[in-house]
Order: structure tokens, then sequence, then C-alpha cells
């Protein structure tokens, strides 16, 4: 009898014959790039490029709080970070933007002169922009205190200020108050971040034994970390938010450390045509009897990543900006998943057998969004840790993961109980494709998709904020909050709140099937256990499990309107994000109170 079903050889070649068709179904033609037909091979490595992005602690912590002033000219140039070249956004003619170290309470005065052909503005990721000068003495207090204003400085376009438009200037006053760790800065109009507006950004903590725990390391080390696309970000968007997407995130192609990275130009199709050099993959060269303090931040556009370095020993003790976690007592060399927007910092050692050896960094992104697979992407990528000695050897290739979950994580011990919330908040988020929005995908918070109006909220009367925004109010006085977010989605979601840090009181991912937990509904307890109230993790930034929920609590005590919203830059712009007003009128908000006159002409200029 003849069997009914083809031979493992035919499946096997209706399999690959379908993958391929999947991965071309939704590469767009080469005539509507306007690149040419083919990639173009440019043979030749060039000169050797270092990761290194060393930290200067030491001219911060002594001095005395003041006024740093910055002066910035954003452009956009033709580079190649990865060999492969691309339109990328540079302030100062540098790509990653200048990495700006302070120490806690200077104010930041950033003059940026927008040279670009598209509207801009940055977000200082993790200050809360209070606009405090109680560091500064009164000689020192140069700047008027109502014009720090530093609500309408955050700068999401359409909540608290308008985009810098071409050939415009804006300062930016951003107040550092008592915070001190690991942020960044990036874009917050459309989705820049992808095209290379991001920087690093650093407060010292210029504090004293027994609490200060620069003696635990010798050198401080920035790492910038994340998935980088090869089309323009205005493309990669479209092509999202197109039908025939039917809502699956386009995947990178590849991924930048400190702005560096290396391509393989072979893996370049003819669909997606790029003009593509062969070049030295980026490497670091390190003191071996050195203990580092590592700041690791995802600046990625879509994925998560998980960091190792073989025959290395990390402590990691902080997240998101200063943030304590409470010590592990496994050894690890390995940390992830870091989601984007997330931090994570740790000091950096290494085993006596690794002192005269070559290592690797090794980063894997996370596969979560890759639903549309692409085939020029290499996900697992190592570049070469060298100790500065001359005499090495080889890197080690059989060594074991010991990875600390950043998931599990938990805060210190708290002295005092966190108090109960007096307002409470319960939202679902998803990634809708409905008709009504012709099967476009569309990110929604309850039934609510996100669009920027014509001037932002903060100088607006909320009784002229229109459909798309969704922006409860916490009341006049300070209280503290309870957010229950939901989600309905088969992925996860990195929320990022504005203007605050929060307690993670419990985090739950459905298994087999979407769950959610409802606070108004006593009888329904939360599947993921009882709140932890002893020593929850405190972030800015939080993972929303899959077919699951996440419940923080914060003290609403920073006037303004904060915006909330997932850090997949694509869902962000698809429509995922609300705000919260904090103070201020019910029905008039912050339009007479943030904005001034000279903020109001600067959007109509």
């Amino acid at each position: 009898m003849t069997s009914q079903y083809p031979s493992d050889i035919s499946k096997t070649f209706f399999i690959l014959l379908f993958l391929l068709l999947w991965n071309s179904a939704f590469e767009v033609p080469a005539w509507k790039l306007g690149e040419h037909s083919d990639p173009i091979m440019v043979t030749g490595p060039g000169p050797e490029r270092d990761l290194k992005f060393m930290l200067h602690p030491e001219e911060h912590v002594s001095r005395d709080p003041c006024i740093r002033k910055f002066s910035w000219n954003i452009t956009k140039e033709t580079i190649a970070p990865n060999g492969v070249e691309k339109n990328v956004f540079l302030i100062n003619d540098q790509f990653p933007g200048p990495t700006i170290e302070a120490r806690s309470g200077d104010i930041l005065e950033i003059e940026v002169c927008n040279h670009s052909e598209e509207n801009v503005s940055l977000h200082w990721h993790g200050l809360h922009m209070r606009g405090s000068y109680a560091a500064l003495s009164s000689n020192q207090r140069q700047v008027n205190l109502n014009e720090i204003g530093a609500n309408h400085m955050d700068g999401p376009v359409g909540i608290n200020q308008c985009a810098i438009k071409p050939g415009k200037t804006f300062t930016y006053r951003v107040p550092t108050d008592d915070q001190a760790g690991t942020f960044w800065y990036h874009g917050h109009s459309e989705v820049q971040t992808a095209d290379g507006l991001y920087g690093g950004l650093v407060i010292h903590n210029p504090i004293t034994p027994p609490e200060d725990i620069s003696h635990l390391y010798d050198k401080d080390l920035l790492f910038l970390v994340g998935d980088w696309y090869h089309w323009p970000s205005k493309k990669v968007l479209a092509n999202f938010m197109d039908r025939s997407s039917t809502g699956s995130e386009p995947c990178p192609d590849s991924l930048l450390i400190n702005g560096l990275g290396q391509f393989e130009c072979s893996m370049a199709t003819h669909g997606a045509p790029v003009t593509c050099s062969d070049i030295v993959k980026p490497s670091l060269s390190i003191n071996k009897q050195a203990h580092y303090r590592v700041r690791l931040v995802n600046v990625g556009s879509l994925s998560g990543f998980s960091f190792t370095i073989p025959d290395s020993e990390m402590k990691i003790f902080q997240v998101d900006g200063g943030q304590q976690v409470a010590e592990n007592d496994h050894p690890a060399n390995s940390v992830g998943v870091l989601y984007p927007g997330e931090r994570v910092d740790f000091i950096l050692a290494w085993s006596k057998s690794a002192a005269n050896t070559d290592t690797e960094i090794i980063i894997e992104l996370d596969k979560e969004y890759f639903v549309r697979p692409n085939f020029a992407l290499t996900p697992t990528q190592s570049f070469l840790l060298s100790p500065e000695s001359a005499k090495t050897q080889s890197p080690t290739t059989n060594f074991s993961i010991q990875k600390f979950n950043l998931r599990e994580a938990k805060g210190l011990s708290l002295p005092n109980a966190i108090p109960e919330a007096r307002k409470a908040f319960m939202i679902y988020t998803s990634i809708e494709i409905l008709n009504k929005e012709h099967q476009i995908p569309k990110g929604f918070i309850n039934h609510t998709t996100w669009e920027p109006q014509s001037l932002p909220l903060v100088a607006l009367d909320r009784e002229i904020w229109d459909k798309h925004q969704l922006v409860p109010w916490t009341g006049p006085e300070p209280v503290w909050v309870e957010l229950t977010v939901n989600n309905i989605d088969a992925n996860g979601h990195p929320f990022h709140l504005h203007g605050y840090d929060f307690y993670v009181l419990t985090s739950y991912e459905g298994l087999g099937g979407w769950d959610y937990y409802n606070p108004f509904n006593p009888a329904r307890l939360p599947r993921g256990g009882p709140f932890n109230l002893v020593n929850p993790l405190r972030k800015d930034t939080v993972y929303v499990p899959p077919w699951g929920y996440v419940v923080i609590r914060f003290k609403a005590n920073n006037e303004g309107i904060w915006i909330l919203h997932c850090h997949v830059l694509w869902h962000q712009a698809a429509g995922m994000a609300m705000a919260f007003q904090v103070g201020g009128d019910e029905s008039r908000g912050f339009s007479d109170t943030f904005f001034g006159e000279s903020a109001e002409r600067f959007c109509k200029s």
C-alpha cells in the first residue's frame, strides 16, 4: 500500500521552501528602497576598533554640585558601525552620543541644536526630573527656579514638549537631585533611537565609607548594548504597521556594543541590499588584575539579551539607576535577560586560571519576538577580551554558564513596611489587529491606542484632550499608588514609567494560557502568590511576562504628566502608551504651571 504521507526528504524540502518563501515575503523589494539591486562588498579589514568606554568618577565624586553645561549639535550622517552603511544620528560627530558624567545634585544644562532634517527630542531615562535646587549653594543658583520646569524637560513629544524642529535650538535643564547610578538618554520623537540617537548618562555618588563601594573596584566601564537594524527606522516601523506583517515584529539585522559590531557581508540578501564592508570585529584589552564596575545598558529597539563572560565572576549589585540588589549566594558569569531600557551594574573579577588567557564577551539576543525569521542575523555574537599582558592563550571553549536571572532578583530588606496604596489602577495591554484599524497592528492599553496631539498635554486643558489620551489623575496630594498591568499578549512587554522608581510587588507568567489579576475582586487571589513586601526590587523599567501580570507600587509625589509605555520601540510607536497626571488641577491639568509663553512660542515657531 502506498503511503499517503511524503517521505522525510520531501518533508524537509517543503519545510526549507516554506521558510525561504516566508523570509522573502516580508522583504521590501529593492526598487522600493531606492538601493542597489545587489549588496556591494568592499573587502579589506580596517583598523582595530576598541570597545572601551572608560568612565572617570574621580573627576566628580569629590567636588561640589554645580551646573554642568553642554552644547550639542545633532546631525545625521552615513556611517558603518558594523560594516553596513546607514544614515545615523550623530551628536557632536559622535555615535553613540557623548557620555555624560556628573555627580548627585548637579544640574545638566544641555543646549541642543538640531542640524538634521527631522524633528527630534531627548529623554533622560531614569531621572525623576523633579527640579530641586536643594544641593546647590545660593551663589550657584544661576537659573531661575521657575524656569527649571522639570516635567516639560522630560522629552516625550506630545506629552511634555514639542519636538525640536530642523534648524532650531532648545536647552534642556536636567536636575539630578539625590539620584546616582546608571542611566542613559535617547530620542523620544518617533523611533529615532533605532537610528542611533542615544548615549550614556552616569551619575556618580559622592558618598563616604562605610556606604562607599568604590573600594570594591578599580575601574568603571560602560557598555551600551542593543539590537541594530540596517533599514532606516521609519521603514522598519512602516513594515511593522502594515497589515501584511500580521503583528509580527521586525527582526533586527545585527547587534552593537558601544556603537560597534561586525556584520557578515555574505549574509546580505537581494531583498534587503546593503553597502557592506569587511571590517575587523571590535575587541577590548583589559587588566585582569583589576576589578571593574561594569554598567550594562540595553539600548535596543526590540530584543532582550543575555551577557556572558566565561572565566569571570560577576557580582550583581544594582539595577535601573542605583537600585540595590540583594546579594546572590551563587557565583555567576552571565546575567540576563536584560530588556530594552533596563540597566544592570556588576563587579567583574577573574578566576586565577584566566589571568593570562584571552576570553570573550558573549551576547545572545533573546528570540522572544523573532516570529518572522531574519536569516541574516547572527543572534549570538562574541567579542574578544584580551589581557593587557603580552603573552596570552586562546579563549576558553569549554565552560558552563551560571546565569543571574534578573527576573528573580530581589531588593534589600526594607527597614519599614511599604505603605498601603490609597489609589489602585488596573490596565490591560496588547497588540491588536482590528478591522476598524484596517488590520494594521496597534498597541492598546485598555481601549486606548495613544497618538500625540499637536501640542503637548502639559500645555492643554484636560477638557480638550482627545480620545487617544488615557491619563488617570492621582489626585491633588501625594498618595501611594498601586498599578496592576495585565498582559494579554503571547509576548512580554518591558514597561517604563517616567518620573519615578517603583517597587515590583509580584510578577507572574501565565502557563498554558492567559491569566490576569483583578485587585478589585478580593475573591480571586493572585496566581503569582502573595505580594513581596519584605525585599521587593525597585526599578523604573519592568518586564511584564506573556499572558501574565505585574503589580507595582509607587508614591505619586512628583507633579507632572508622566508617560508609561512599552519600551519595545515598535509597540510604543503603535500606541502602547498612557500617562499619569500627578497633582495639578483635575480639569485644567498643568496648562498654567509648566508651560509658559516662551515654550508655547517655541512649539508654534
